[in-house]
């Protein structure tokens, strides 16, 4: 009641700057909103307040530390440096000393003298209590890129424990920052929390081979993504010429969403692979899908059907290791409530895909999972190939496990030497992609991932 009353009072001139702001917030454009208080502020009267003023500048340093948080420059930096906003400040120090500031204003606008201008201290203190609570969100979502970044480097991944993170600051700060005037912010930070969620759920759902609760995470990120990048389709950035004239060109996407599109690509690549015979039963040839997959960046199917054709191997095939999964059916979409018997055997090692044939080489199958047992140690280790000759078969074997319920396995008829480097090379190349973890490493910008 309080805020719709709140609506109706006469504060025209001084809400138009605060909702212009975060509209060019809201769109990304960081240096305009800034230079914008900060001109509002050096015309800024007596009139308006006490407030007003003080609220503008942390405004300015709100739009600095936006423009930071988004470009993800404050990852790899340490604490320290003296102003404000040095390059040498962390985006944690950063936000904090625009949490006081916000918590100034706060504070004098609550103990401000009755008068003319009390409804529009009320507004700011307001307004600056909700915002002192999206700098403590912003602050969380950096400790997490700054978590996620350092995994970078590891085998595995654990997503899910990063999808509870997610979950508990999106409960905790879903309401906090709730005033129309906030409203860009507030989808902002909804939107980039839900993408980030439903990309990492996804991630954890391929990683134990559940089709549809991927394929739902997936198109939920990819949907979301594609409604916010209509923010910088409907920009258009001015640029005057030397000599005369101007052009216009529509406005880059800070680092943070271009890292989203580049992980969203990989992750469609991923479950394009792991799915394929799934996928592929919905494309009129097998012509319609090696053209889909061909755009999947990286091309899995492709990449191995190249392989087997220059090094005429015999058989390239992803295992999945499927003991302990109660959930587990098979290929594809199954309705939650149909029942199969849990498989029992060599059938609790089913081949994700198997090229070139698609069917599962039956006779080197016990040699497969004979290996996947014997020499599990070596395989969960990071980037490692193990090479296994079988002269009865006359056979040669190269597995490696891009993560811990998947192995890759190469076969060749007759020997093949243990140290070729281009099959080692090869499948270490799959594997370290199939792992995605190289994503999060180039989170931070100027990184390879």
């Amino acid at each position: 009641m309080a805020e719709a009353m709140e609506e109706l009072r006469p504060v025209p001139r001084e809400r138009a700057i605060l909702e212009s702001f975060f509209t060019q917030l809201g769109m990304f454009s960081f240096d305009r909103a800034k230079d914008y208080v900060e001109k509002e502020k050096d015309g800024s009267s007596k009139a308006a307040g006490p407030t007003w003023a003080p609220l503008l500048a942390a405004l300015a340093h709100l739009a600095a530390a936006e423009k930071a948080y988004h470009h993800m420059t404050f990852l790899g930096q340490k604490m320290g440096g003296q102003s404000f906003f040095s390059r040498k400040d962390s985006i944690r120090t950063i936000y904090a000393s625009l949490h006081n500031e916000l918590r100034k204003v706060m504070t004098s606008g609550r103990h401000g003298q009755p008068g003319s201008a009390s409804y529009l201290e009320d507004l700011l203190s307001h307004l600056s209590e909700q915002l002192c609570h999206f700098a403590q969100a912003r602050t969380e979502m950096a400790d997490l890129y700054e978590k996620m970044h350092s995994l970078g480097g590891q085998k595995s991944v654990n997503s899910e424990e990063l999808v509870c993170t997610l979950e508990a600051v999106l409960h905790k700060y879903s309401s906090k920052f709730h005033h129309p005037i906030l409203g860009r912010v507030e989808e902002g930070f909804q939107t980039e929390v839900d993408v980030v969620t439903q990309l990492l759920r996804c991630q954890a759902q391929v990683s134990e081979w559940r089709f549809l609760p991927a394929l739902l995470s997936l198109h939920g990120a990819t949907s979301k993504l594609a409604a916010w990048g209509q923010l910088f389709q409907r920009q258009k950035e001015t640029r005057k010429h030397l000599f005369g004239g101007q052009s216009q060109k529509a406005v880059q996407p800070p680092h943070l969403y271009a890292w989203l599109q580049r992980f969203q690509a990989a992750l469609l690549a991923k479950f394009s692979f792991y799915f394929h015979e799934a996928l592929s039963r919905q494309a009129a040839t097998a012509a319609d899908m090696r053209a889909l997959t061909a755009r999947a960046a990286p091309d899995y199917h492709g990449k191995i059907c190249s392989f087997i054709r220059k090094h005429d191997a015999s058989n390239v095939s992803l295992v999945f290791d499927n003991r302990g999964s109660e959930s587990f059916q098979g290929h594809g979409y199954h309705h939650p409530h149909s029942y199969r018997e849990a498989p029992k055997g060599v059938e609790q090692f089913p081949a994700v895909v198997s090229l070139p044939s698609g069917e599962r080489p039956l006779t080197h199958w016990p040699n497969v999972i004979m290996m996947m047992g014997d020499r599990a140690a070596e395989l969960n280790a990071p980037d490692k190939v193990v090479h296994f000759y079988d002269d009865k078969v006359l056979s040669t074997y190269y597995l490696t496990r891009p993560e811990p319920h998947f192995t890759l396995v190469v076969i060749f008829d007759g020997r093949k030497s243990e140290k070729d480097a281009h099959i080692a090379g090869f499948l270490q190349e799959i594997s370290g992609s199939l792992r995605n973890s190289k994503p999060f490493s180039s989170l931070k910008p100027g990184s390879k991932g």
